[in-house]
């Protein structure tokens, strides 16, 4: 029996596994378009197909109390994200990363009648997923003028209308320390990094003297990598985001020595104050160079 090959490899042969492309292409073909027709998806044009692999992977590991974290969680689809179907429930990678954040901030803090402020909120998935979950007496949420806008339109529609009541909204032109009161957690993801150094201290002498628990999720570093987007937004944009921040040695996030490195100096600087004690910190999934960590005040936890 003769075995001829088809037609779609035929093309692949002719094209991307010439004699000419191997031979020009030997050297690096594990990254070039002989291995993305051959082994590997081109990450180049396969963006959404990473992400959902890395979707699965998450859900694939979800410890049972994270999975009761998003079932509690309700109207996650909002807003028509990316997901993937998993035992049963509809899972992106923006609750994906709540339900840990959250998991891990209950390890170590009572978050049932407590009152919150988290700085910089986003949309407000981690604000949807807490006061999903438990009984939060008050939630305070300080950020920009337009992203103020889009998480109280987002918690609005997702929460009913008795827990959306619990939800204050605060401009950072309106934020002062002196007026805005005590909170017993505070929280910050992904965003002191992209901050003024002056500001960032300004909310961390806040919560130093104004809260008694503080749950911060950043990276833990500069990088400076091409490959990861083409440096896409243009070099402006690149040159101010390596200045913002208290943490700018640029680091390999692609080295998990060099992130746990780095994880020490990342605890040194968020530590609100010297009465302040890391509970307990970590790597926080999926991002390699993204790190976590819960301060407590002394006499607090």
């Amino acid at each position: 029996m003769k075995i001829d090959q088809n037609q779609f490899w035929k093309e692949i042969n002719e094209k991307q596994l010439s004699p000419e492309n191997i031979a020009a292409d030997f050297e690096h073909f594990k990254s070039s378009s002989i291995n993305h027709k051959i082994a590997l998806f081109n990450p180049a044009v396969n963006g959404v197909r990473y992400l959902k692999t890395v979707n699965l992977l998450l859900a694939e590991n979800l410890t049972d109390t994270e999975r009761n974290l998003l079932r509690n969680t309700n109207n996650r689809e909002v807003g028509n994200p990316i997901i993937i179907q998993h035992e049963g429930m509809s899972l992106c990678l923006d609750y994906l990363q709540a339900a840990k954040e959250v998991d891990f901030i209950s390890s170590a803090f009572k978050i049932d009648n407590s009152t919150i402020i988290e700085i910089g909120a986003g949309y407000g998935r981690t604000c949807h997923t807490l006061l999903s979950n438990f009984d939060v007496k008050e939630y305070c949420i300080v950020d920009l003028p337009n992203a103020l806008q889009l998480s109280r339109k987002y918690l609005s529609t997702v929460l009913n209308a008795a827990i959306f009541e619990k939800i204050s909204f605060v401009g950072i032109e309106d934020f002062d320390p002196s007026n805005v009161g005590n909170y017993e957690l505070a929280i910050n993801i992904d965003s002191f990094a992209e901050m003024d150094k002056e500001v960032v201290h300004e909310y961390l002498s806040f919560i130093d003297t104004h809260c008694v628990a503080f749950y911060v999720k950043n990276p833990v570093g500069k990088y400076f990598d091409k490959s990861l987007d083409g440096h896409s937004q243009g070099s402006e944009v690149i040159e101010l985001a390596l200045k913002q921040g208290l943490l700018t040695d640029i680091i390999d996030i692609d080295n998990q020595a060099n992130v746990e490195a780095a994880s020490l100096k990342f605890l040194h600087v968020y530590t609100p104050g010297p009465d302040w004690t890391a509970k307990g910190n970590a790597w926080a999934p999926p991002f390699s160079y993204i790190w976590q960590a819960l301060f407590l005040k002394a006499g607090k936890g």
